[in-house]
Parts: structure tokens; C-alpha cells; sequence
């Protein structure tokens, strides 16, 4: 479809028809339940109610793009435990039992679902890092001793690896409010970190890379996505702040992939002012950013990337649409790009709008195109295979569902259908996945804690916990895919 065309298809309301064949079974793809591991047996749950901001679990969030990674045959895990703590654990893969630390050092205070932990491993000098507990607040941050991961059975696996709990990166200081702190490995060998400066509705999109020879981060990144440069006009009122909310950073080959939505302020923060999908990618690890065209429209800690760049909308979206944020993408090295994203579309059927995923992805070319899907759920996360296979891993209610998209010939178009799963299990909050695994492996390491059997509720507005329940790493197999 002609982008002009694709444009106003979207603009009009962001309603589309669901085709009802498109998720038409195809040819049951075999899945293979490899291995169901227990990291902990209690973890944090909130109970239900005013007490619990914006979700009850705070394990297992659609922002939390790593709090699962595998590194030279050991996997890492970090999470909160019943008592608040911040943990790290490994294991040697395949099925090896999980260390795992506890952190006395610092406590979770709130039930705010916001404030997840992630890790990330640097490949040059073997460091482990990770970010945890904070919404719109100062910077939580640890780090291991140098050559921590190279050698896991060399190392003794304690509290006394790790530097205590740091609020800025070296010398580098963040922003005094960071939200949504994500590590992802560049393909030199450092590790790059991306988090939201400010608050909701009115935040930067901030870059730091860490610089595995020197074991320092690096001067002079920060800001390359702006809140306040440009204005935003809609049903009559502007705004003049907005921020990104990511569907993900990630490299394919030596390029690295960024993604997301806007979210303006008009009277306050809201997520019916979330629109348009946008799309850059970097060549020289985050210091300069091209849009889909190739024109460089960025440089960070410079030329700031804003809602006026040229060529910066890829799909427009207009307010209103019901569009979630934070979703997901997966690039392949050639340069083309899959995102699909959760929003309101029209059923053919009923004509009444309901949730459901668009499918929207960039071809090798650069054209950008969109299908919907008869698929729905929470926020999803997705990975392709060589042959251009798709694999979306969702959650609908507290059940954990993998659908697969199977491209034509000349990848233009990719049926979508659920696979039937070895075995039922509960995943309770957005389904997160092993990233790294899947890349050298194509193991689907799933990160799911359980829905409690007892919902406790209250009316209370402070700090008051659930039923604590077990955290898994599930690993699936496809095979024939």
C-alpha cells in the first residue's frame, strides 16, 4: 500500500476492519516445552486496590526490556523477592539451579508497578549492571567487579561482587527523575542504557554508552530525543511537551533500531494523548540518528530529535486511537523492521471497536506497511527467525499465548496464528523475554511469575502486599518454524 494511501487509512479514526481469515490456522507449528525452572518461590505482588499504582506486580512489565539475559552459557535473572529486596540470580544453562543474592542495601517502599529492575552485561570487561526502582526518581544503579560474567564458576556469587547502590553512572549523572531504565549490548563489546528523563507527557529520551576498555561511561551522550521543541495540535488544543515511550532499542548487525510513541501534555499526562509511530536507527552507536529515509535528522546531546523532524512519523496514529505504549520490535540486519503495537480497531463483524495487535513492519526497501490481527492481549513482545518468521509472545488475562506469522514468498504480507502450548501456564503481568537466548540459541526463555490463587484487596493507599507467588523462566523449542 502507497504511504499516502496508508496515511490516511490511519488518520481517518485508526479503526480497521479485521479480515476474518487472517489468523486462519495454518499447519500447527510444534512447540517443545524445554525446561520450567523456578527462580524464587515468593515473590512481590501488591494487593489489589488504591494501594497498587497501575498494576500488582512489579515482576514482569512491558518496559522491562532485560530483566533476563543470557551470557556465555549462564543466564541472569533480577527481581523483587517478598521482602522487597532487589535480587540477582544465574544459572548455567540449560538446567542448572539458580543462585541467586538478595540486596539488603536498598528496599522496594512503594506498590508502584513502574519501578521494575533490569540487568545487562558488558561483553568487553565482563561486568554485570542493574537499574532498578524508580518512576520519575533518582538513579539506582549497580555494578560487579570486571570480568564478573566471563568467568561465572570463577567467581563466588555473593552480595560482595556487586558495588553498593549508586545514584549516577561514574561520572556521568543521569537526570534526577529516571523512569524506564533499559541495558542492551552494542556489537563493539560496550553496553548502552537508555531511560526517560522528567515525567510522563513531558520527557527526554536519554542514551549512555558504557565503555568496556576504559570500565567508565562515556562523556558526552545524554539527550537525544526532546520534550520541548516542537508543538502538537489536536481536537483544538496544543501542546508544547510530550515524551517517548518506547517499544525498544536493539541492534541487527552494526545498526541499531529505535521505536516508538509520542505522548503530549495538554492538561496533564493521559494516555489518549498517545500517537503517531515513529522510527530512527544509528549507525555510529547513538550519536547520530537517520530517519527511515536515510536523512540524518539527529545528534545527540546536539540536535536534539523532535516532534517537527522530517520523516520521523512512519505510521500516523492520531489521538484518541486507544494506542498502548511501550510494545515492541524486532530489526533483522537487513534492514528490515517488525513492530506490532496494541490499539482499537472496527470488528467486520459487530462494527464495535475492541483491542486488538497491528502488525506493522519496514521492508528491505524502506516502504513501511500495516496489517491488523485477530489477536489480542497485554502488551506483547516479538522475535523473528532466519526465515523471516515472526514469533509473538502475549499475555491474555494471566494466560501465557505465542502466536507465530508466517511470511509469503516475497514478504509482503504474514499469517498469524496461535500456537498450541505443551502445556498451560499463568503469566501474570506482560509476558517478558530472554533476548539474548533467543538470538544465539532460538530458545524461547518466557519470564513469568504466577497469579496468586487469593486475591487480597484493600483500601488502603500505602504499601500493602499480596500473596507472594513463584517467578519461572519457561523455555520453549519451536521446531519446523
Amino acid at each position: 500500500m502507497p504511504f499516502n494511501s496508508l496515511a490516511s487509512a490511519i488518520a481517518a479514526v485508526f479503526c480497521f476492519f479485521v479480515p476474518a481469515n487472517l489468523a486462519a490456522q495454518l499447519p500447527e507449528t510444534e512447540m517443545r516445552l524445554v525446561g520450567a525452572s523456578i527462580v524464587a518461590k515468593r515473590t512481590l505482588t501488591f494487593a489489589e486496590g488504591p494501594a497498587a499504582k497501575f498494576s500488582t506486580t512489579v515482576n514482569g512489565r512491558t518496559h522491562q526490556q532485560t530483566p533476563l539475559v543470557t551470557y556465555r552459557g549462564y543466564q541472569y535473572v533480577t527481581y523483587f523477592d517478598a521482602q522487597r529486596r532487589v535480587c540477582i540470580g544465574r544459572r548455567k544453562l540449560p538446567d542448572g539451579k539458580w543462585q541467586n543474592i538478595q540486596f539488603k542495601d536498598h528496599k522496594f517502599k512503594t506498590n508502584d508497578s513502574h519501578n521494575s529492575a533490569v540487568i545487562g552485561i558488558c561483553d568487553a570487561d565482563g561486568t554485570i549492571h542493574m537499574a532498578f526502582d524508580h518512576h520519575a526518581s533518582p538513579l539506582n544503579y549497580r555494578i560487579s567487579k570486571q570480568g564478573a560474567a566471563h568467568d561465572p564458576e570463577s567467581v563466588e556469587w555473593d552480595d560482595k561482587l556487586f558495588s553498593p547502590v549508586l545514584h549516577t553512572l561514574g561520572s556521568v549523572k543521569t537526570d534526577e527523575r529516571v523512569t524506564y531504565p533499559r541495558f542492551f549490548p552494542a556489537p563493539n563489546g560496550n553496553l548502552m542504557f537508555y531511560y526517560r528523563s522528567v515525567t510522563s507527557g513531558n520527557g527526554n529520551g536519554e542514551i549512555e554508552e558504557y565503555d568496556g576498555k576504559r570500565h567508565a561511561w562515556r562523556r558526552g551522550m545524554g539527550t537525544f530525543i526532546a520534550r520541548d521543541q516542537g508543538t502538537y495540535t489536536f481536537g483544538g488544543r496544543t501542546s508544547q511537551f510530550r515524551c517517548p515511550y518506547m517499544n525498544s532499542l536493539s541492534y541487527a548487525g552494526d545498526r541499531l533500531h529505535a521505536s516508538w510513541i509520542w505522548r503530549d501534555r495538554f492538561d496533564k499526562t493521559s494516555a489518549k494523548n498517545q500517537h503517531d509511530l515513529c522510527y530512527v536507527y544509528s549507525d555510529d552507536n547513538g550519536r547520530t540518528w537517520l530517519n527511515s529515509d536515510g536523512r540524518l535528522i539527529g545528534r545527540t546531546g546536539k540536535k536534539l530529535i523532535n516532534i517537527d523532524s522530517p520523516g520521523l512519523v512512519v505510521i500516523p496514529i492520531p489521538c484518541e486511537a486507544g494506542l498502548s505504549n511501550q510494545n515492541t520490535h524486532f530489526a533483522y540486519p537487513d534492514n528490515s523492521v517488525h513492530i506490532v503495537m496494541r490499539g482499537r480497531g472496527k470488528d467486520e463483524k459487530t462494527g464495535k471497536l475492541a483491542v486488538q495487535y497491528f502488525h506493522c513492519w519496514r521492508s528491505v526497501d524502506g516502504k513501511w506497511d500495516f496489517a491488523p490481527l485477530s489477536l489480542n492481549g497485554k502488551r506483547p513482545k516479538l522475535v523473528g527467525t532466519k526465515n523471516h518468521s515472526l514469533v509473538l509472545v502475549y499475555t491474555r488475562g494471566s494466560r501465557l499465548e505465542i502466536a507465530v506469522g508466517k511470511p509469503n514468498s516475497d514478504r509482503t504480507q504474514w499469517q498469524w496464528s496461535d500456537v498450541k502450548l505443551p502445556r498451560r501456564h499463568s503469566c501474570y503481568g506482560d509476558a517478558v523475554i530472554d533476548l539474548q537466548r533467543w538470538e544465539e540459541e532460538q530458545i524461547l526463555s518466557v519470564y513469568s511469575q504466577l497469579e496468586p490463587e487469593k486475591k487480597i484487596k484493600t483500601s488502603r493507599k500505602g504499601p500493602v502486599d499480596g500473596e507472594p507467588t513463584p517467578l519461572y523462566v519457561v523455555d520453549y523449542e519451536f521446531i519446523g518454524l
